[in-house]
Parts: C-alpha cells; sequence; structure tokens
C-alpha cells in the first residue's frame, strides 16, 4: 500500500515538473518574440551576407517562434527575406515569423516595423544603396521625406514591386530573378 501511494506521488510530482518546466520554456520564448535580440558582430544579414553590427542604425531583425533570429543591415534586405524565405531560409517560413523590429531612423530605438512609417527610395543611402528608411512617427517620416525625396508608405503595403526600383548590383546568399535576369 505504501508503494502504491509512493508510486502515485512520483507520477504527480513528475506531471507536475513537466508542467512547470513546459510552462517556463513557454514563457522564455515569449519573452524573445517580444524583445529584440542583440545582433552579434559575427552574424551575417540573412539575405545579403553583410554584417548589420555594423550598421547599427540601419539594422533590422526578425524574431521566428522557436526564438532563433534573422538580422538584416536594412530593411530592403530584410524585405527581400521575407517574400523569399525560402530561398534564404530552409528552416522558417513566413509562418514562423513572430516579430520584425527596425530602427527607427531618427531616435535608433527599435520599434515594430508592422507599425513604423516607412520612406522609400530617398537620396539618403544606406549601405546597399536606395534603402526603406523606418520612422516611429508619420510626421518624422513625412519631413524626412520632404527634405530627402522618396516616398511614404506603411508596412502592410510593401511588396517586392515595391523592392525592385531599388535594387541594384548587390552580393545576396541566394539568387533572386528580377526584371529577366538573375541577380546573385
Amino acid at each position: 500500500m505504501y508503494s502504491h501511494h509512493l508510486s502515485k506521488i512520483i507520477k504527480i510530482f513528475s506531471i507536475g515538473s513537466f508542467l512547470v518546466g513546459t510552462m517556463l520554456m513557454y514563457q522564455a520564448a515569449v519573452a524573445t518574440q517580444e524583445t529584440p535580440q542583440i545582433i552579434p558582430d559575427d552574424l551575417s544579414c540573412g539575405k545579403c551576407g553583410m554584417f548589420p553590427a555594423r550598421y547599427p542604425q540601419w539594422q533590422s531583425q526578425i524574431i521566428f517562434t522557436d526564438g532563433t533570429m534573422s538580422a538584416f543591415d536594412g530593411c530592403k534586405c530584410m524585405f527581400g527575406f521575407i517574400y523569399n524565405i525560402s530561398k534564404f531560409d530552409a528552416a522558417h517560413s513566413k509562418h514562423d515569423i513572430a516579430n520584425i523590429w527596425v530602427r527607427d531612423f531618427n531616435s535608433g530605438e527599435w520599434l515594430d516595423a508592422t507599425s513604423a512609417s516607412f520612406v522609400i527610395g530617398s537620396d539618403v543611402m544606406g549601405p546597399m544603396g536606395k534603402e526603406l528608411i523606418p520612422f516611429l512617427e508619420q510626421n518624422a517620416a513625412e519631413t524626412f521625406q520632404k527634405e530627402h525625396g522618396g516616398h511614404l508608405a506603411k508596412y502592410d503595403v510593401i511588396t517586392m514591386e515595391t523592392l525592385k526600383p531599388l535594387m541594384g548590383k548587390m552580393h545576396m546568399k541566394g539568387e533572386m530573378k528580377m526584371e529577366g535576369h538573375m541577380m546573385k
């Protein structure tokens, strides 16, 4: 009888420990997804191979549901990655994206890309030429656009067609077919 009760206690303890462990891992994963990660010096851009840590003002990143991160040296690379994710990341799909972070051009603070206002194709060049420049405040984006040209867009209207005029000859980890020729 004693061993039967001990067996039940051990089983209940094991199940409880498993549930607590699972809950803690879930909370850690959620916490990871809700904040941008530090971009290490040796991490290359998920699309072009450059090193985003060298370009802090231009950095962006995608946090996946598994807690991993892809970093980018600019929003142009980030959007190109999103729209061609299978060419650059065999382990993830668009459905695995938990958060997308960009840096406000004025303050350098991280902000959710889906709430940013972007100036596209201004005369201010990023690490790889013409860029999508994010701003937290719409009025800051408008002021910048009036001074530097380009056009304004929100995250949800940016497509591969938006990126095409910004593309020049670039080094990329994969190939992307653009306007009838392959870019490498």
